[in-house]
């Protein structure tokens, strides 16, 4: 729980703008295992998804509203996708 950096694994549109190390707040202590709809990691004790991706199905781990720019910017690619 609380600021950890994400690492983006493969290309998705809504990373777009998130880079390498950047912060992101996490607030709940449980989390899934890398797999392979995770388009965005980060590690605390061992690796997790931070960010999903199947299909047209996206999910964060982390807290966009309290993530400050990184957040936003989550949010603003989510909004931007038709």
């Amino acid at each position: 729980m609380g600021w950890n950096t994400l690492t983006p694994g493969q290309p998705c549109a809504l990373l777009e703008g998130i880079a390498d190390g950047d912060y992101a707040y996490f607030v709940h202590s449980y989390a899934i295992g890398i797999g392979a709809a995770t388009v965005a990691s980060c590690g605390y004790g061992a690796p997790f998804s931070a960010c999903v991706q199947w299909r047209n199905f996206y999910g964060a781990q982390f807290h966009p509203e309290r993530s400050a720019a990184v957040g936003a910017r989550l949010l603003k690619n989510f909004l931007s996708m038709h």
